[in-house]
């Protein structure tokens, strides 16, 4: 996915992606179970085999293959949750300087108002009548 359209995706959004993810997992482990019974049920047939040492070299494989396929989806989920990550922090931190804005922001409109105050003020207090000799 691009880095793009993560940076566009509201956290529901991405907390729907990392659902799915989860759910993708659950049903791969599910299915990881499922094979392993599958191989540990199987009789290892010695007549295609021709010995006990190749019949274990073969099982070998199909261990490396699944192990390799499991290393794959799991780079692939800690790439997925890094980016994520990456987009919150830069959200956060776009965040506070927002607020850091609307705060300085703020400040300057109340010392602008106050200093019209004060001269509203002083315009509108009574000048001394001058002295009569």
């Amino acid at each position: 996915m691009a880095d793009r359209e993560l940076r566009r995706m509201n956290r529901t959004e991405l907390i729907e992606i990392i659902f799915a993810l989860k759910q993708s997992e659950d049903a791969l482990k599910t299915e990881n179970a499922a094979l392993t019974a599958q191989l540990e049920d199987r009789q290892i047939h010695l007549r295609h085999a021709g010995s006990i040492a190749r019949a274990s070299l073969e099982l070998n494989h199909v261990f490396e293959s699944a192990q390799a396929a499991a290393d794959d989806y799991l780079v692939s989920i800690q790439s997925i949750l890094h980016e994520a990550q990456d987009i919150r922090v830069r959200a956060r931190t776009e965040a506070q300087q927002i607020l850091a804005q609307a705060q300085a922001e703020a400040e300057k409109l109340k010392a602008d108002t106050e200093a019209e105050c004060r001269a509203l003020r002083a315009a509108a207090e009574p000048k001394e009548p001058p002295e009569e000799s």
